[in-house]
């Protein structure tokens, strides 16, 4: 997968109309896209979620962003 086309598909799938809250950017291969945002709606925040991860890949801090 292209550079180009991985952001495409990211901001296709992640960009939301609306109120969101940006949580990020996408990684591919170890590279950060500063055009590639993750967003959720904050229409969708009222629901179950989970963050699953190893120690230290940033759990905690991606619930602090989020509160």
């Amino acid at each position: 997968m292209t550079s180009e086309s991985f952001a495409e598909r990211i901001r296709t799938a992640y960009t939301s109309e609306g109120t969101t809250i940006d949580v990020g950017r996408a990684m591919l291969d170890d590279t950060t896209h500063a055009d590639a945002a993750i967003q959720i709606p904050t229409a969708m925040c009222n629901r179950h979620g989970l963050i699953a991860g190893a120690t230290g890949t940033g759990k905690t801090v991606t619930l602090q962003v989020l509160a």
